[in-house]
């Protein structure tokens, strides 16, 4: 992170709210939050990513709540969201990044169930989160969704995933269109190909960003036109922390992009 947002810590006072902040870009989110000022409540499955987490921000001098729940599952939502608004009783910024692709393989050879929990994942659980802290985000809140470029286009596998992320691309052109009056602006963030173990399709934990990006190093990630780089998660936390603190009246409904390529 800049040294300017560092030294400014523009998020002094307020609380934030990032999903699957366990590990990958979630993490870099969340520290990247932390260190412009703002207090955390960190959401995943994982208490032990979490607490790893919460480790990492103990010297930037912020509160951090953890809550562990599916967050696919609406009463195991619901409940840590009453708990993060006991904790924080506003909320200035949430960050839906969990998300999952369970069934990556053509229709015809998919599995039914791991194909709807990719969007319950992916749709379902964005708009739970959101809709559970609706009445406690401040005046002026921000909501960042991550997205990708996929929920553009159509592909020949990975179906469920294609269609989870269009629609979470239409839930936050809707949250956009009805929360204005509350100058909430809602916006989409497509990080393109991160070095995480979910790009390389790895176990959680199984490589650190650097290891990735030293294993690729300057080579196209693959299925990617030549344009495309691999980049270290920290970037998204720079950029989800620009959205985070744009002055009132900002863009929303719209869709930002990290990618080296048309979408």
């Amino acid at each position: 992170m800049s040294s300017d947002w560092a030294e400014n810590r523009p998020l002094t006072g307020k609380a934030a709210v990032v999903t699957g902040a366990g590990r990958g870009i979630g993490r870099s989110i969340a520290l990247a939050l932390a260190g412009a000022g703002a207090d955390l409540a960190i959401c995943s499955r994982t208490r032990a990513e979490l607490e790893a987490t919460q480790e990492a921000v103990a010297d930037l001098g912020v509160r951090c709540f953890i809550g562990v729940a599916d967050l696919s599952d609406p009463k195991a939502t619901e409940s840590v969201c009453n708990e993060i608004l006991a904790e924080f009783r506003e909320v200035h910024v949430l960050v839906n990044n969990a998300g999952a692709q369970l069934e990556t393989g053509p229709v015809a050879e998919s599995d039914p169930d791991r194909w709807w929990k990719t969007v319950e994942v992916n749709v379902r659980g964005p708009y739970l989160v959101t809709r559970f802290l609706l009445p406690g985000l401040a005046d002026g809140a921000k909501i960042i969704n991550l997205s990708s470029g996929v929920g553009l286009s159509a592909g020949n596998r990975n179906s469920s995933y294609h269609v989870a992320k269009s629609g979470l691309h239409m839930f936050t052109e809707s949250l956009a269109n009805e929360l204005w009056p509350r100058r909430i602006d809602v916006n989409n963030l497509i990080p393109g190909p991160v070095a995480t173990t979910n790009f390389t399709r790895e176990a959680p934990g199984a490589a650190t960003p650097d290891e990735v990006l030293e294993r690729f190093g300057a080579e196209t990630p693959p299925n990617f036109p030549p344009s495309e780089r691999l980049k270290h998660p920290d970037e998204i936390g720079e950029f989800a922390l620009y959205l985070a603190t744009r002055p009132l009246g900002g863009p929303t409904g719209q869709t930002y992009s990290l990618a080296r390529r048309p979408l």
